[in-house]
């Protein structure tokens, strides 16, 4: 049995439809306010790093789904790092096509901790 009246059928989006694509500046603000209300003025604390980020990522993608961009994956990536005179670089690497997908991001530092939270935004065909 061939699979071409299956695939005849389903439906083929390729693109957003208008007013539907992820935007950034959308997304940025949620970031920022996340970031400050979760962390705020908190020391770094190593045992609480790992709930906190797990809080974080959460809280993110709760707040994102809610703006409606209905065909969109979402990955969230939080770093915490101690502020101890150090620096860090982070880079990500993956399929990606600049038509569809996006990314916002938004780095905040208190004295004692850097936090680093990027979102992906995938497109789903």
């Amino acid at each position: 049995m061939s699979n071409d009246y299956y695939e005849a059928r389903r439906p083929s989006i390729t693109l957003p439809r208008p007013g539907t694509k992820f935007r950034a500046s959308a997304v940025e603000p949620i970031l920022k306010e996340v970031c400050h209300t979760l962390v705020g003025d908190r020391a770094y604390v190593y045992d609480e790093v790992q709930p906190l980020i797990k809080e974080i990522c959460s809280e993110i993608q709760q707040r994102v789904v809610r703006l409606g961009y209905g065909r969109y994956k979402f990955v969230t990536h939080a770093t915490i790092t101690e502020a101890v005179n150090q620096g860090i670089r982070i880079a990500s690497r993956g399929l990606w096509d600049p038509m569809t997908d996006g990314y916002a991001s938004y780095t905040f530092s208190t004295e004692s901790m850097h936090v680093n939270v990027v979102l992906y935004a995938l497109y789903w065909e």
